[in-house]
């Protein structure tokens, strides 16, 4: 089986730019240390690996100093002498290095110390070539040869100095395998050496992993980690979903996952048969926020076959409480039944109940195309169901929206700035609509946001992604009176997995469906969370639900977080009033797995009340709020409620410039080739129209405002 390459490094961008910010390449240096201490350590011997380890660091340090934009001349010139000398203590480092295989030159043939076959850990391995063409300075290479697609390795030398080469070897042959190695100066062979490399014999793995309540094989999250390298293996019969993914996103599954859990996994149906190299191995064994997690570690013999069998158990079931998880945002094809049965696979594996499949657009073009949309194109196999849904419009200038429970794709290009349109239609098909990415305010949301929420266009917002909670731009809207439901989606293929960050809805008792879930959704009665798992309640009320107020009797508020022992404990329980914590608890006990808190509160003039959480490894957690309304007020926060309608009006400000420049360009023909740029132009009266609205319905807050003021201030003296 072959080894995943090298190990691979996958930048998580957090969605705060219309494109993907690109790092410098490290210099060769910093590549080849960092290969030989994070890949290919098997080269080193103990006192090495942790020099190196060392180097690595200075080095990578040395290269961020020099690339940041605030760095000064001096402080540049500082990194860049403090690259030279980690460069110098590199050299010193591998002259000492165990295993180099020097390299010289004669009549255009490489010479290189008589050794016996080199012998690999396995069906990978690596070479310290040390390169000598005379006096010069030091020279790094770093690259690898793949037998499964040749067994030539070149090598770039440099005319004068020692060129100091890190070669890696994969998918090598079992038994005795020659490799032939060219050394070339700018593409001109210097010379050839033949090179005999061994690798042991394999050993064999069955493994399978069971469910608890069934004694049954289930789907699974795996992880196979060699210790010898720590290279990821694909198990035999690990999903490759990457043609459905439509070539977007990346091909590797690295969850975004706290600690130990964090890594590349693989979705395996069911048990695991295959030849592994000999040696050490870690298995990760994961099945979603509720199970407990398996680790284990085991050996591989040679010609021996190692049998392991793995029972996951759930520490919690949401599911007797009432409560289904969901995933609002997964990109991927189910054009066949086939496709359909991979992705139901990875949402069993993943114990994630509802996931909306959401076909994307641009104002261009459509991705993740599906056989259709409404209920005869669900994917059902129990309580777990996979339900076509949409993310579009997406634009960098008014963000991203998505659509769930739809019975058709809502698209039209000529109105692909008109959101309200697309809510609208979606709304008629029964279905729910809402903005992704609102965690991180990424591709100015915040302006349709300002346009739409007013108008009561809007169902829910995703809060959580990448393993980040993110509650600002969502508590704005929520303090200026608004009611919005708290949602999550990983955004897969962007995110590592479906429901690493997850949407639980409360359907209540009776048969779960996906009718059920969605009502909950609408209704507000969700949570999100990466982890802890929570409960929240005022009175007898849900989140999502509203209290109108009769008297002044207080309020019995009730909130709980759970964690598991073996995973994740809670840390702190927040009750969050208008966007203020009002209650904190915290454990007392380093092994207490829940936190818990009873008390009463005010219920005053009216607000919006909510539960947050967070876990000991970074996870978090927090609900839907739950409205107190006094008759006649608005539950907003009313102190602040100027400074919020303002920054409401300032958006809606932002999209009128867009609309003014662009009509401006369009006027001077500038833009006929830009189809972003020239469809809001066109579009742009009709902007202009919602926009408008919108504004009067902020100056109307206003005048509420006013006419509350007296009452609100005589509520406040006779309290």
């Amino acid at each position: 089986m072959a080894r995943q390459m090298m190990k691979v490094c996958v930048a998580a961008a957090l969605l705060a730019a219309t494109v993907w910010a690109q790092s410098p390449p490290a210099p060769a240096s910093a590549q080849v240390a960092g290969a030989l201490t994070q890949d290919y350590s098997f080269l080193l011997d103990s006192e090495s690996k942790k020099t190196l380890d060392e180097i690595n660091r200075s080095l990578r340090e040395a290269i961020f100093n020099q690339n940041k934009k605030d760095t000064t001349p001096e402080a540049r010139q500082m990194a860049v002498t403090a690259q030279a000398d980690a460069e110098k203590r590199l050299v010193e480092a591998l002259e000492k290095a165990p295993g180099v295989v020097r390299v010289t030159f004669a009549d255009k043939k490489a010479a290189l110390e008589p050794a016996p076959p080199y012998n690999l850990p396995g069906d990978v391995g690596a070479f310290l070539f040390r390169i000598d063409r005379g006096p010069g300075p030091p020279h790094f290479v770093l690259t690898q040869v793949n037998f499964a697609e040749s067994g030539s390795l070149g090598i770039p030398v440099e005319s004068t100095g020692t060129t100091w080469a890190v070669c890696g070897l994969a998918n090598v042959p079992r038994m005795r395998t020659t490799l032939r190695a060219t050394f070339t100066q700018s593409d001109t062979p210097l010379g050839m050496a033949l090179i005999d490399v061994m690798t042991p014999d394999q050993g064999r793995l069955k493994l399978s992993v069971l469910a608890a309540e069934t004694g049954k094989t289930v789907p699974a999250m795996v992880r196979l980690v060699w210790k010898i390298d720590g290279s990821v293996r694909r198990p035999d019969n690990g999903i490759d979903f990457n043609p459905q993914f439509d070539h977007q996103g990346n091909n590797v599954r690295l969850a975004n996952l706290p600690g130990r859990l964090r890594g590349i996994y693989w979705c395996v149906p069911g048990p695991i048969d295959m030849a592994l190299p000999a040696g050490e191995w870690e298995v990760t064994i994961r099945r979603g926020a509720e199970h407990v997690p398996v680790f284990d570690t085991f050996t591989v013999s040679p010609h021996q076959t190692v049998e392991k069998s793995y029972v996951v158990r759930r520490w919690v079931d949401m599911r007797n409480q009432g409560w289904y998880s969901g995933d609002d945002h997964v990109h991927c094809q189910v054009l066949s039944a086939s496709d359909a049965t991979r992705l139901m696979t990875w949402a069993q594996a993943e114990d994630v109940h509802l996931v909306n499949i959401v076909k994307m657009g641009d104002i261009y073009r459509t991705f993740f195309e599906q056989r259709g949309f409404g209920k005869a194109n669900r994917v059902i196999d129990g309580d777990y169901v996979l339900a076509p849904g949409q993310e579009c419009p997406r634009t960098n200038e008014l963000g991203h929206t998505l659509a769930m429970n739809i019975s058709s794709m809502v698209r039209d290009t000529d109105k692909y700035y008109l959101y309200d349109w697309v809510f609208d239609q979606v709304h008629a098909q029964g279905g729910l609509s809402g903005y992704a990415h609102v965690l991180s305010d990424s591709f100015h949301v915040h302006r349709d946001m300002s346009m739409n929420v007013p108008r009561n266009k809007v169902d829910f917002v995703e809060l959580m992604q990448f393993f980040t909670l993110g509650t600002d731009l969502y508590y704005e809207f929520l303090n200026a009176g608004f009611k919005i439901t708290g949602s999550a989606g990983s955004d897969v293929p962007w995110g590592g997995t479906i429901g690493e960050v997850r949407l639980y809805a409360h359907v209540g008792n009776g048969p779960f469906t996906a009718d059920r879930w969605f009502d909950a959704v609408q209704k507000g009665h969700t949570f999100v969370t990466d982890g802890p798992m929570l409960d929240f309640r005022v009175n007898d009320a849900w989140p999502g639900d509203q209290i109108d107020l009769k008297d002044n009797k207080p309020l019995k508020v009730r909130a709980k977080v759970l964690g598991s022992p073996e995973g994740i404990m809670p840390s702190k329980l927040e009750i969050v009033r208008n966007g203020e914590v009002i209650k904190t608890i915290q454990p007392s006990d380093p092994q207490q797995t829940e936190l818990a808190v009873e008390f009463e509160v005010e219920p005053g003039q009216g607000y919006w009340i909510a539960a947050r959480a967070e876990g000991s490894d970074g996870t978090k957690a927090h609900s839907t709020p739950i409205y107190v309304v006094r008759p006649g007020l608005r539950f907003w926060k009313f102190e602040d409620i100027d400074n919020l309608i303002n920054k409401r009006l300032a958006n809606l400000d932002e999209i009128e410039e867009l609309v003014k420049d662009y009509t401006a360009k369009d006027a001077r023909g500038e833009i006929d080739n830009n189809r972003v740029q020239k469809q809001f132009a066109l579009q742009g009266p009709e902007l202009m129209k919602r926009v408008n609205a919108a504004r009067q319905l902020y100056l109307d807050l206003k005048q509420v405002a006013e006419q509350e003021r007296p009452v609100r201030m005589a509520a406040a003296a006779n309290h």
